[in-house]
């Protein structure tokens, strides 16, 4: 049997800082309504289990990417179930987001397909990602 070996997305610095925002934002603790798990931050094991999961559109699609309407802080074992169950993956975006924030993030980026990060938008990025980081901070959020 022949199983095609596909290539990985790789993780930039980008991802590493909207990864621990999302996870922030959620207080480290699992998103989905019927799991109660909690995550220490400092515990570099714990911390790894508590995934920062694309639900609308996958890591892979560069303009939602770093979106946070499109992403979620969920256990491992939450993460597998919404990748393996796509439909009731717009229920849980709903339990957190309005359906204005949903379905400006599908308006917004639905024709703008790309594989390539362009380092502009990276960079324009990682300084929105680190404004939505201070406002946090300070309470805004």
């Amino acid at each position: 049997m022949y199983f095609r070996k596909t290539a990985r997305i790789k993780r930039t610095w980008t991802d590493t800082i909207f990864s621990n925002y999302i996870r922030e934002r959620a207080d480290w603790k699992c998103q989905h309504p019927k799991c109660d798990k909690e995550f220490d931050k400092n515990d570099g094991k714990q911390s790894r289990k508590l995934h920062c999961c694309h639900i609308g559109y996958g890591r892979g699609h560069i303009p939602t990417r770093w979106n946070e309407y499109n992403c979620l802080a969920l256990c491992s074992g939450c993460h597998l179930w919404i990748d393996s169950h796509p439909m009731r993956s717009i229920w849980l975006l709903n339990q957190h987001f309005s359906l204005f924030e949903i379905l400006f993030v599908k308006d917004q980026y639905a024709e703008k397909r790309t594989r390539r990060i362009k380092k502009e938008f990276e960079l324009q990025e990682r300084e929105r990602i680190k404004k939505l980081i201070r406002e946090q901070k300070n309470g805004k959020v």
